[in-house]
């Protein structure tokens, strides 16, 4: 049969199997001295279906000419385990994505149920975990190389995007009103178990005042804080700690200012 034909019974092209020749896969069974046509015998189309089903199983050429070239029932085995366990692996890869996946779509569904913006609720959180430098920067710039050069630390799928893990602390300076950047330590939220680093450090429990504000920068005083201020004061409270600003909705997210959210964390205690 010619090679068009060949290539219509197997749903190939013929281009395939002209590379099949050059590589010496596939060789026709003859080829015209005068006009160079390929003409395949009924044992090239079955060679050509069994080239099919190992490409099916996920098998590269190079193996599949090495399998078709010198094979025995040993090798035949040992092959068909190797990619056997090629594909347990890539399973056990997608299980671990999903649960990713799983997560940030909660996550990103959970962020349409939020406490309405500058409205103070008090949270008794645990005890959590961060990876930082422990050193402020100055400015965004500064700010963003510093939690890219973070993120390299973790050995996690897609750590940030669609998260709220990304974010920055510091003093009571943050709820001082003022028009310049405010030194902050930049941080990414991480669970205890899974970073071993000397960049690890406690995120102490208790009890904090948490809110919600618009905005999309950290290092900023914003007015909002003043919700934050008179809250303390009415309800006879002090600062307890490090304040956490934190990205709820950035710029992964959305690329319009009027939908990105920001928290602050501030630990408190009864004067």
């Amino acid at each position: 049969m010619s090679i068009t034909q060949l290539a219509k019974l197997r749903n190939l092209t013929s281009e395939t199997l002209r590379y099949y020749d050059r590589i010496n896969l596939i060789k026709p069974n003859y080829v015209d001295p005068n006009t160079k046509y390929r003409y395949y015998s009924i044992l090239q189309y079955e060679e050509l279906g069994t080239v099919k089903e190992l490409r099916q199983l996920g098998m590269c050429i190079n193996d599949i000419t090495s399998y078709f070239n010198d094979r025995n029932f040993q090798k035949s085995i040992e092959i068909f385990e190797k990619y056997q366990e090629t594909l347990h692996s890539e399973i056990r890869e997608k299980i671990e994505l999903e649960k990713v996946l799983n997560k940030k779509v909660e996550f990103l569904k959970q962020l349409n149920s939020l406490s309405p913006v500058n409205t103070i609720t008090e949270l008794t959180l645990p005890d959590r975990y961060m990876i930082t430098f422990d050193e402020p920067t100055g400015g965004p710039h500064e700010l963003a190389l510093a939690v890219t050069e973070l993120e390299s630390h973790l050995n996690e799928i897609a750590p940030i995007v669609a998260s709220d893990r990304v974010g920055a602390y510091g003093n009571d300076s943050i709820l001082d009103e003022s028009q310049d950047y405010i030194p902050l330590s930049p941080f990414i939220f991480v669970e205890d178990n899974d970073v071993q680093s000397s960049l690890k450090k406690l995120v102490p429990g208790g009890l904090y005042l948490s809110m919600y504000y618009d905005g999309d920068e950290l290092e900023r005083y914003h007015p909002s804080f003043d919700f934050i201020k008179e809250y303390m004061s009415e309800h006879n409270l002090c600062l307890n700690g490090d304040i956490y600003q934190i990205f709820k909705i950035d710029v992964t997210l959305t690329s319009y200012l009027n939908e990105t959210l920001m928290e602050i964390q501030v630990p408190v205690k009864k004067i």
